[in-house]
């Protein structure tokens, strides 16, 4: 049963419109540039009814990253506790963390630009979130090559090249750009699974060591090729 429209929001809906607001703002012009009037003007409040929400815009940057941090953290676990084939997992992971950026592309922004800002207490919160978000993807990496799906790789580092391929975003992404969240995933998945060099197909190589021989044979000359073997010839009885 949907809401009647004429009632007033909830103070929970209200502060979420503050949270959005601030981090869109603090998105587009910077923490230190943002003020407290822009983000009551975005969030169609007065600022007198803001501070009834929030005590500072500090207070505003620390409930940007806590909700953030709480999507990312929600996200994942769901996402392991499928318990899926480790190379199915990174897949999905891959896919949630572009789309994740994609959707809440401010938020993002904010988190990985405003870190500086943060007071010192969600400071040490979203370092220890972030230690914990490597470790449990790092886990799977290592679950993966146990299982002979995953190369042998430093599970650190495949950690650190996967999700800073996908965080970076954050300074490219674009939502009217050309390709959909989930292309560009598409196109990580194939780069982290298969690389950059064009793969041969099976009759390509196999046509590239018919040339290979044919070349060898010609350096070697007539009388030099080796030579077919002859059969044993019998002996009459």
């Amino acid at each position: 049963m949907s809401r009647d429209a004429t009632l007033p929001p909830t103070r929970a809906a209200v502060l979420d419109e503050i949270v959005r607001a601030a981090a869109t703002a603090f998105g587009e012009v910077g923490y230190r540039t943002a003020t407290l009037d822009t983000i009551a003007e975005r969030a169609g409040l007065s600022k007198v009814t803001l501070y009834r929400y929030v005590s500072s815009k500090e207070d505003l940057l620390s409930l940007v990253v806590e909700r953030i941090i709480d999507r990312f953290q929600q996200g994942l676990r769901r996402i392991i506790a499928e318990r899926r084939p480790a190379d199915d997992t990174l897949r999905r992971i891959v896919h949630y963390q572009v789309t994740l950026l994609a959707e809440h592309l401010p938020f993002l922004t904010v988190f990985f630009s405003e870190e500086s800002g943060l007071p010192a207490p969600m400071a040490a919160r979203a370092t220890r979130a972030k230690r914990e978000y490597d470790q449990a993807i790092a886990r799977v990496v290592r679950e993966g090559v146990e299982a002979g799906l995953l190369r042998d790789l430093p599970p650190r580092l495949v950690v650190f090249g996967l999700l800073g391929m996908c965080n970076w975003l954050h300074k490219w992404y674009r939502p009217d750009g050309k390709r959909s969240a989930a292309e560009i995933a598409d196109v990580f998945v194939t780069l982290l699974e298969r690389g950059y060099l064009a793969q041969p197909a099976p009759d390509d190589a196999l046509a590239r060591i018919d040339r290979r021989l044919a070349r060898l044979e010609a350096a070697l000359g007539p009388s030099r090729r080796p030579s077919a073997p002859r059969g044993r010839r019998k002996t009459p009885r």
